[in-house]
């Protein structure tokens, strides 16, 4: 009796950490902590006290995964102590320790797919809900919640992806007209956060999630042909509305002249010109040691010894990271860091989209919104350094991490295994 109560227990904590985290993804501070910090301590313990279970949980795949997250975490680790870099500079390595046994742990006790969904649709209503209110008392021309911009508009649109995978899998539920409205509510309410933060980093992403889906679901697609005309108009409208939106056109139109006075007038004072000359301090950092880089003390005083002597703008030495991950790692860690960076990006990216292309529709939705946040998460990189913040650490591994665990229940629910909640 005790042992039942304890799962149900566990399996409540650990639904209730997981849709915290979603629900409250880019609104509140204590959300992307709070959540996956509960989950690691029972992960802890689970894994004292239920090795064995973990042993019969844990397929191929999965640990491919595991050891993608652990791999990165351990070569970092590595490259820092090349480098004598003082222990503060391992502490967002150690994050990615955390993710994989946070990981384990999931496969231990499974979410199944509704609970998930709910909680993206849930934390992309409320997103948009939270974005038009504040836009509607007027104020700072950028939304943003408890942290700037860039992380609540990323944030918003990766709900909104999370939120179009999750029409995928209405499509086959039972009160599929009430869960429509939810993904829908959680697609446009993620765009409108997006879009009224002037986050330009995760535009980019819009045009790449279409081949994706059209790969995902090629098949259905071709048999129903009135479903072409609908995502070209779909598409239409969001481009439409992306060219109507005020702060969306201007800071468009913003980026591109930008870009043209930094080339050919050497204007680097500029949020583009800042970000370019960054770029090339970063590259100027690699060539020093192109192999494994000259960690982030080493990079921090190339980049102050090149403002210094004018060979790029003085307020770039103000910034802690170069607003690119590629070339972040690159200058930090050599061809060793970029490579392992691609790897955490391809390795889960192909995992999902392998299951995008599952028989069970549930499955193939889920896989959909891994492999359509991992897109996201590329291309905002580079523009961005969202791995150099414990914030983008944790928004970033975190997804990554439910998702999978999310996935590979419903995997073995098609295949008619018993779910374990055993810890």
């Amino acid at each position: 009796m005790f042992e039942s109560r304890l799962r149900v227990f566990v399996s409540w904590v650990t639904i209730a950490a997981m849709g915290s985290y979603l629900v409250f993804y880019v609104l509140t501070a204590w959300a992307y902590d709070m959540g996956p910090a509960i989950l690691l301590l029972m992960a802890l313990v689970a894994l004292i006290f239920g090795w064995s279970s973990l042993r019969t949980r844990v397929d191929r795949e999965s640990w491919l995964l595991i050891a993608t997250l652990f791999g990165y975490f351990l070569l970092q680790a590595l490259l820092l102590m090349m480098h004598g870099e003082g222990l503060s500079e391992f502490d967002l390595s150690t994050r990615y320790l955390g993710a994989s046994l946070v990981l384990m742990f999931l496969l231990m006790v499974p979410v199944r797919a509704n609970t998930f969904f709910f909680a993206v649709g849930l934390g992309g209503a409320l997103t948009g809900g939270f974005a038009l209110y504040r836009w509607g008392l007027g104020g700072a021309a950028r939304l943003q919640s408890f942290d700037n911009p860039i992380h609540y508009g990323n944030g918003a649109l990766a709900l909104s992806c999370l939120s179009l995978a999750g029409l995928a899998w209405a499509s086959r539920q039972r009160y599929r007209f009430l869960w429509n409205v939810l993904f829908l509510c959680g697609l446009a309410g993620g765009l409108v956060a997006s879009f009224l933060s002037g986050t330009r980093s995760g535009w980019v992403a819009i045009p790449l999630i279409v081949p994706v889906i059209l790969f995902a679901y090629r098949d259905r697609i071709l048999d129903k042909k009135w479903l072409i005309p609908v995502i070209l108009a779909a598409l239409g409208l969001l481009v439409a509305v992306m060219v109507s939106v005020d702060v969306v056109r201007e800071r468009t139109i913003i980026a591109g002249q930008q870009v043209e006075g930094y080339f050919e007038e050497g204007v680097n004072h500029t949020s583009v010109g800042l970000r370019l000359d960054m770029y090339k301090a970063g590259l100027a950092a690699f060539s020093e040691n192109p192999l494994i880089g000259i960690g982030p003390s080493g990079t921090e005083t190339k980049v102050d010894a090149m403002a210094g002597s004018g060979e790029v703008h003085q307020n770039v030495a103000r910034f802690r990271h170069l607003h690119n991950q590629y070339i972040d790692n690159m200058a930090r860690y050599g061809l060793v860091g970029l490579v392992s960076y691609l790897a955490l990006l391809l390795v889960p990216f192909l995992l999902f989209l392998k299951k995008a292309r599952h028989g069970s529709p549930a499955v193939r939705a889920v896989g959909l919104a891994g492999a359509l946040f991992l897109v996201l998460h590329g291309a905002v990189n580079l523009t961005q350094s969202m791995l150099e913040r414990n914030i983008g650490v944790m928004m970033f591994l975190f997804v990554v991490v439910f998702v999978w665990g999310t996935l590979k229940a419903e995997e073995r629910a098609d295949e008619g295994a018993p779910d374990a909640h055993s810890v």
